[in-house]
């Protein structure tokens, strides 16, 4: 049987494709009511124990107050230390550990931390609107707004742009690309901005990658540099985060 494949913006949106990739490496054994198994409270892994046969260690979780997020922190000596004294069930239980820490990290990859849609100013001191002629049927006439989004990861842009870049022609259908910009790869980010007699002109941050080529984010020229700073700690992490996992790998 073939399954139907429906794309819409959402499906490639970034964050919503990471949550649901997430979802799919944890299988069902680790989702609950459709939350992953790292925010789960003290009961529902007590529960978890039992559904995969650990039902000795029910106890030994409960007195150590051991809910999803510290299940995600556990190695053998943790283990010891909590009343686990058998080494055979410490090093089988350490299998799941490695399979919860990958889902922890898959879901702190994916989490999202910042979204905004491309800003478009209206000309002649913010008295015409920017679609102008075709103010009723702004994504007709211009296309649609690009949207962006920030993870722990990755800065997305998603583009909607109409098949034909000819006025008036959205009609036609768009066409979805999502352009995924791993934050490891920026070697600088920068921001700028027009100035205006009135209203809040267009800002830009300027997003600068190792291999020469430039990305823009166009934005209110209010909060680009507040937008430019995020970007800026939260690269900063991702570097080092990836130094952690893959030592001497990133530059």
């Amino acid at each position: 049987m073939t399954a139907k494949v429906s794309t819409t913006l959402s499906d490639l949106n970034e964050h919503t494709a990471g949550k649901i990739a997430t979802k799919e490496l944890a299988g069902e054994s680790y989702v609950l009511n459709g939350t992953l198994i790292t925010t789960w409270q003290v009961d529902e892994v007590a529960n978890w124990l039992v559904s995969i046969g650990y039902n000795d260690l029910v106890p030994v979780f409960h007195r150590a107050n051991i809910n999803g997020l510290a299940l995600s922190r556990l190695n053998d000596n943790l283990l010891r230390e909590i009343g686990v004294a058998n080494v055979g069930t410490r090093l089988q239980f350490m299998n799941e550990v490695l399979k919860i820490q990958a889902i922890a990290r898959s879901d702190w990859r994916n989490r999202m931390l910042w979204t905004e849609t491309e800003y478009r100013p209206s000309y002649c001191c913010f008295m015409i609107p920017y679609s102008f002629p075709c103010c009723c049927c702004a994504d007709m006439w211009c296309g649609r707004s690009d949207v962006y989004t920030l993870t722990n990861s990755r800065i997305n842009i998603l583009h909607e742009k109409k098949k034909w870049n000819t006025p008036c022609t959205g009609c036609l259908g768009f066409v979805i690309k999502s352009d995924n910009i791993d934050l490891t790869l920026i070697s600088d980010i920068d921001s700028g901005a027009e100035t205006s007699a009135c209203g809040d002109p267009l800002g830009t941050v300027i997003i600068s990658l190792m291999s020469g080529e430039q990305k823009e984010l166009k934005l209110r020229s209010s909060e680009c540099q507040k937008v430019a700073a995020i970007f800026n700690n939260i690269r900063e992490e991702a570097v080092v985060s990836a130094h952690l996992v893959c030592p001497g790998i990133v530059r």
